[in-house]
């Protein structure tokens, strides 16, 4: 799927998805105050799209705060969100990144959780989905990398072509397969699952003990495995957002 469903006509420096925009107006603003270029509309995937004179220097980027992070692996949205936001870089050209805002510490604070856990995810994500994952400490930050590094991607006039109409190339069988697993756990131990049990039907069928013979996989994250296969659906919040 393309990042836009058509072109810009005309230079643009940032292009900002329609809900960030209308929930964040503040960075917006600082944005154009700071004389960028701003365009703002849907993307299919991220929240902001940093172009580039050339397609493979252009950033397609997903601001986080640190309790949405937090709430995004509570409910083991992280790696679904992960997997759009890589895919739909892919299909444009561009490269991923994730702007993590906020101090870590909160999530201890509020939640209480082990921050080793939280690092986990974030060195799972830089490492193995290779997706780079930059901090900035409040939206103030934010506003001030993505205006910095829009500036030294190149002068507003040199952006003028967008590679938007790119489509995938269809996925094979077992590119397929290897996709719905990564959606469970992400794709190193994604691999480690389907080369244990050698199909999906047999991890849906697993226990969680069998499911923790395998390395890397411990109860907590087999009991989630196990609940994803075992839990009745009861459809989703409408209102949610993309990201």
């Amino acid at each position: 799927m393309p990042l836009l469903s058509s072109g810009l006509l005309y230079p643009v420096d940032i292009v900002v998805d329609s809900r960030e925009a209308s929930k964040n107006k503040d960075i917006v603003e600082a944005l154009r105050a700071k004389k960028l270029k701003v365009a703002v509309t849907e993307l299919a995937a991220g929240d902001y799209y940093l172009l580039a004179p050339s397609p493979d220097k252009a950033l397609l980027v997903e601001r986080k705060t640190v309790i949405d992070l937090a709430n995004s692996i509570r409910d083991n949205r992280i790696w679904d969100q992960a997997k759009r936001l890589r895919e739909a870089a892919r299909s444009d050209g561009v490269r991923p990144v994730i702007l993590l805002e906020g101090w870590l510490g909160l999530i201890e604070k509020r939640t209480r959780w082990n921050i080793a856990a939280v690092l986990r995810v974030i060195d799972e994500l830089v490492l193995d989905w290779g997706i780079p994952v930059i901090p900035t400490h409040n939206k103030q930050a934010t506003a001030e990398w993505l205006a910095a590094k829009a500036r030294s991607l190149g002068r507003t006039e040199e952006k003028r072509v967008l590679r938007l109409r790119v489509e995938k190339k269809p996925m094979s069988l077992q590119e397929r397969i290897l996709y719905v697993a990564e959606g469970l756990v992400g794709p190193k131990l994604a691999r480690r699952l389907l080369e244990h049990f050698g199909t999906l039907r047999r991890i849906a069928n697993a226990t969680p003990k069998e499911l923790m013979a395998v390395e890397g996989i411990g109860e907590k994250r087999a009991r989630e495995i196990y609940a994803v296969f075992n839990t009745e659906w009861r459809g989703t919040d409408a209102g949610e957002k993309k990201s």
